[in-house]
């Protein structure tokens, strides 16, 4: 069973792997998912608000495999493999 301490660690990979690249393009990436993550640390119940966060970002496989497209095409494979391991882990939690 997932839940947000999964989350939380794939948020944590992705902010290393973003700030690891050197360049201004990941910044404001890794800023968006440090975001993410505090915003989950404050909650009373995080695994509720991951599940509604998962639900938003990936309610299908369908949503699921047109944002991998996307991101296949944005970024770099060390940054999409960190990401597509966070959109998976939402895929099993909204389902």
């Amino acid at each position: 069973m997932v839940n947000y301490k999964d989350i939380k660690l794939a948020l944590v990979e992705i902010i290393k792997v973003t700030y690891s690249q050197g360049t201004k393009k990941y910044d404001k990436m890794g800023l968006s998912y440090v975001g993410y993550l505090k915003t989950m640390q404050r909650k009373r119940d995080p695994d509720d608000h991951c599940r509604y966060i998962a639900k938003q970002r990936s309610p299908n496989e369908e949503v699921y495999n047109e944002r991998m497209a996307d991101f296949k095409d944005w970024y770099n494979k060390e940054v999409y493999q960190s990401l597509e391991k966070l959109y998976k882990l939402y895929i099993l939690l909204a389902n």
